[in-house]
């Protein structure tokens, strides 16, 4: 049985999932390892122009709308393509996706970077600022994808493990 898209599911899932992706970066730069890149600074303090912490603030609520247009983009993906089960796969897909789109957009957002304060340098998906941050962007966007299938798996009506696996 395919799987109808649902709103509320995916809206959860989206803000669930968009915590989960950043985890990677903030986990590293809470053990000392070099990661330059900080999507909340880049979307708070650059990109809207909100100073101080709360530039970080309003970086994470903004992360956190993209993450549920971004869930909302699978749920309808899910539909769209016949999705049956296997949603963890799919989520993996969507994953790669959303990266190939994602990258080339991280390149052109004002992010600035920590170690010399230019800002604009990072390239696509950060490849600029090193193999660990390439590395993170893929971590967390394949984390993003696989957590958004399974929430939108476990929260859907018609859902449960069985259309996860």
């Amino acid at each position: 049985m395919e799987i109808p898209f649902e709103l509320l599911p995916a809206l959860i899932a989206g803000l669930i999932a968009g915590s989960i992706m950043e985890g990677p970066v903030y986990l590293q730069k809470a053990f000392g390892l070099p990661v330059k890149q900080n999507i909340f600074r880049t979307w708070g303090q650059n990109l809207l122009k909100v100073p101080g912490a709360g530039g970080y603030v309003a970086g994470f609520l903004f992360h956190e709308g993209v993450a549920v247009f971004a869930a909302l983009l699978y749920a309808l993906f899910f539909d769209l393509v016949g999705v049956e089960g296997s949603l963890w796969l799919w989520g993996l897909v969507g994953a790669l996706i959303h990266l190939a789109v994602a990258g080339p957009v991280v390149a052109v957002l004002p992010s600035t970077d920590p170690a010399t304060g230019v800002i604009g340098g990072q390239g696509i998906a950060y490849k600029n600022y090193g193999a660990l941050d390439v590395a993170t962007t893929f971590v967390g966007h394949l984390a993003f994808g696989l957590s958004t299938a399974i929430l939108y798996g476990l929260l859907h009506s018609g859902g449960g493990t069985d259309l996860i696996f």
